[in-house]
């Protein structure tokens, strides 16, 4: 189990070609390894903050819409697709240089109302895959990966493999997965089919169960022929948790590429709620909270790189949904609101750095 002393907190400082970022980004420092570095994009820094897109660029490889992919976005009413926004990421990228994941196709969020009131057992199949077909054929031969699935499991709902009680798996049982992947893989083959998923880091009882239905998860997948090819750990953290056994999540990360598959770290970021306000106390234990946890995840060869919720602490969801009591602004990415290199983006180098282990 690992423990971090107050000493060692203040002393802490891909199938698409991906080009390295300059000399000095993030992403120069995965490529030298052969690995990339990404950040979510949203619509604020798409639209405005000419800065924040050239610190985009600068520290990265790859980026992913925070919203633009999902249904609500793509398709709002019946029939009707929308790939306005979608693509303003994508011309953002081309201009930049940078390689895009599609995030996400199937999720039990991010769903227009519309959905939801027409999906049945009869129409599931043919609103699934009819929308996969059309939105995945759309980007065709033109992003790294999709998140076909997002966030699946919630073993506390009882179904079997410990998948989450949602529309989908109500309207067409587990096979809504099968069919998913299945269609992207016919509509994009080129891109890398990923489940993604959240609560997979701590060694606490019900994280425990989580990593023990993905893999009974993933292994009845590939039994039974479906193309999934990867896992998205999404490495949402909170450097108060004191449970973070390294040994636990090396082998977890073991496990998933022991079935064949490859892994992705898709949304990292810190939640600092539970700390005190001190920025430089908060900011050295976020760096090495999260030093801590690429460490355990970046020596297996499975893994292809490193994705962060967003770049710079000027916005981060974990505002909204885990606010600080003093009312302060949570720092939990890898530039300041100034836009600056924080100590975690000096972790995230050093973890990089590491390369490929055995």
């Amino acid at each position: 189990m690992m423990m971090l002393s107050r000493r060692a907190l203040l002393a802490a400082p891909a199938l698409l070609a991906i080009a390295a970022a300059p000399a000095e980004g993030l992403q120069a420092h995965a490529a030298a390894h052969g690995r990339f570095f990404g950040s979510a994009i949203g619509d604020a820094a798409l639209n405005g903050e000419p800065r924040l897109r050239q610190r985009i660029r600068d520290e990265c490889g790859i980026i992913v819409g925070e919203s633009q992919f999902k249904w609500a976005a793509l398709q709002p009413q019946p029939g009707v697709f929308d790939f306005a926004g979608a693509e303003r990421v994508m011309a953002y990228a081309a201009a930049a240089g940078l390689a895009v994941r599609g995030h996400t196709l199937v999720w039990h969020e991010a769903n227009p109302p519309w959905l939801l009131a027409a999906l049945t057992p009869r129409s599931g199949e043919r609103l699934l895959t009819g929308y996969i077909g059309t939105v995945a054929g759309h980007f065709r031969g033109r992003l790294a990966h999709w998140d076909v699935v997002n966030e699946p499991l919630h073993p506390e709902d009882g179904p079997a493999f410990g998948l989450r009680d949602t529309p989908w798996l109500r309207a067409l049982g587990p096979r809504y997965l099968d069919l998913a992947f299945h269609a992207c893989a016919d509509a994009d083959p080129g891109a890398l089919r990923v489940i993604n998923e959240f609560a997979l880091d701590y060694a606490i009882d019900w994280q425990a169960r989580r990593r023990a239905a993905l893999l009974e998860l993933l292994a009845a997948l590939l039994a039974r022929g479906v193309p999934v090819q990867a896992v998205g750990l999404q490495g949402h953290l909170d450097a108060s948790q004191r449970a973070l056994d390294q040994t636990v999540l090396s082998r977890f990360v073991a496990d998933i590429a022991g079935l064949g598959l490859k892994v992705l770290v898709t949304e990292l970021d810190v939640r600092d709620d539970g700390l005190p306000a001190d920025f430089a106390l908060r900011d050295a234990a976020v760096a090495a909270h999260a030093r801590a946890w690429l460490e355990a995840v970046l020596p297996h060869p499975a893994v292809l790189g490193v994705l962060t919720w967003g770049l710079s602490d000027r916005r981060s969801w974990l505002n909204e949904r885990f606010p600080r009591a003093d009312g302060l602004p949570q720092r939990p990415l890898p530039l300041d609101p100034a836009l600056n290199r924080t100590p975690l983006w000096a972790a995230i180098a050093g973890a990089l750095d590491g390369g490929r282990g055995g």
